[in-house]
């Protein structure tokens, strides 16, 4: 019978995650803490407070009082193997049994630190990491990863095992000849639809959490229905929202979660509803269920925002030069690093610095519109003067260059050259669903709007029963 062990071991900060991935989830953390001041706030006289976020999933494992297994003579700081814990397995090790490793790693080590503390041969490692592209992912471990190491009873490393994911595991596993190859083993995944819905009391952001859905799922429901719905303003005690979305499974387990199929709001007694739809080209969008689309051809809000720290005003105190002027924006107060998107398809017409806005970008579109983001930490590395943005592109990340107290997106829209208000001024609508698709369209969207009164009526009659909870088929 082979012994599980957990082995805590550093990582080096130059493994860190790539900066796009860390950013974009050190974002999604601060941003979503104080959604329900940003995108759900019932209107109160009240000052606004912060929604925590609800924390992620977490794996737990049950330990049995087992006594460790001696990983060699010489131990790395944080490797304390007298406190590991300890679980028994049944997994197989080749032709031996012996014992599992399972190692997580932590700021200040490597693969190479790891097969020292366990005292492995470094040859080994070697030939490892010469096995191609698959194997060299072991060498980009990040802090808090496990890798799983499988020993026979002579300490001889029989395999090794990593997940690149939900759906995939790498494996290097030990030939007859001794020799290591690389396979990556292919999970199925199981897509069911689950259905949130709930009632707005305090904040939309709580009332969703509540329901059971996902933060990042709140952020999009938002972003469905901004151009209908002022989620700053409109927002009132007794709205209520349905979301049918994308529940993942693996190994009968939920995993994450995927995308939003179809929602509804309910907003001062309207009824908005959503359906998603992907065109021949695979590009995906929201609709309303005849067809018209809940897009605009400008993002209202060119990034996700703890707060608006200053408003479009033709009089204000500037608070460094302490003179009143117009503030012809928007602030939006967010996290230094964080991603600014472009506004709305359109070329580059400034990079740089101007004065008291700091690094600014400016983009011109369809010859009427342009916008202006100022106060930026820096430009997105690919971004040339002259170059072509789509919608939602990154250009750069929040800071305080400028004439700025701190870190803060100044956001600038213009009509013919002439300042507007960001969060007032009408935009024109995107387009409709191409009459050559509007047929299948039709189709799915009866299909999704059925399925999720379906399943609202069902949730109706659990929460009668006492048993109120995201239903799933």
């Amino acid at each position: 019978m082979p012994h599980r062990v957990t082995l805590k071991v550093p990582s080096p900060p130059a493994l860190r995650p790539r900066r796009h991935n860390a950013l974009r989830w050190a974002v999604l953390t601060l941003g979503l803490a104080s959604i329900g001041v940003v995108i759900g706030k019932v209107s109160t006289p009240s000052s606004p407070s912060h929604d925590p976020m609800s924390p992620a999933n977490q794996l737990e494992s049950i330990t049995l009082p087992v006594d460790p297994v001696t990983l060699g003579s010489e131990q790395l700081p944080g490797a304390n193997m007298e406190n590991a814990p300890v679980a028994s397995t049944d997994a197989p090790l080749g032709q031996e049994q012996g014992h599992v490793i399972d190692v997580v790693v932590e700021r200040g080590g490597n693969l190479s630190k790891i097969f020292s503390t366990l005292d492995l041969p470094a040859r080994e490692l070697d030939q490892i990491v010469k096995l191609g592209d698959d194997a060299l992912k072991l060498t980009r471990l990040r802090p808090g990863e496990s890798i799983t190491f499988n020993l026979s009873n002579d300490h001889q490393l029989q395999r090794i095992s990593h997940d690149l994911g939900f759906d995939r595991t790498l494996h290097v596993v030990r030939g007859e000849n001794g020799d290591f190859k690389s396979e990556i083993e292919q999970h199925p995944l199981e897509y069911r639809q689950t259905l949130g819905r709930g009632a707005i009391h305090s904040s939309f952001y709580q009332a969703a959490v509540d329901a059971g859905v996902a933060p990042d799922l709140v952020m999009e429901l938002a972003e469905i229905f901004g151009w209908k719905i002022n989620f700053l303003t409109d927002i009132q005690d007794g709205d209520s929202f349905s979301i049918l979305y994308e529940t993942v499974y693996k190994d009968g387990e939920p995993v994450t979660t995927g995308d939003i199929l179809a929602a509804s709001f309910i907003n001062e007694g309207k009824l908005f509803q959503a359906v998603r739809h992907t065109d021949p080209r695979g590009n995906t969008a929201f609709y309303t269920p005849d067809g018209k689309s809940l897009e605009r051809g400008f993002l209202r809000y060119p990034v996700e925002f703890s707060r608006i720290s200053s408003k479009f005003s033709n009089a204000r105190l500037h608070p460094i030069l302490h003179e009143v002027r117009a503030h012809k924006g928007v602030d939006f107060a967010a996290p230094t690093g964080t991603p600014i998107r472009a506004a709305a398809d359109g070329k580059v017409t400034f990079q740089g610095w101007k004065g008291g806005y700091g690094k600014v970008v400016t983009l011109q579109h369809d010859g009427v519109y342009s916008t202006v983001y100022g106060h930026m930490s820096r430009f997105e590395p690919a971004l040339r003067e002259g170059a072509r943005v789509r919608q939602g592109q990154v250009i750069g990340y929040v800071g305080a260059t400028g004439h700025a107290t701190g870190p803060h997106l100044h956001y600038e829209f213009r009509i013919n050259g002439v300042h507007k208000d960001p969060l007032s001024v009408a935009l024109p609508e995107a387009r409709p669903i191409p009459a050559s698709e509007r047929g299948r369209f039709l189709s799915e969207s009866a299909q999704l709007i059925a399925q999720m009164v379906r399943m609202e009526n069902e949730t109706r009659t659990a929460s009668l029963a006492g048993k109120d909870a995201p239903v799933q088929p």
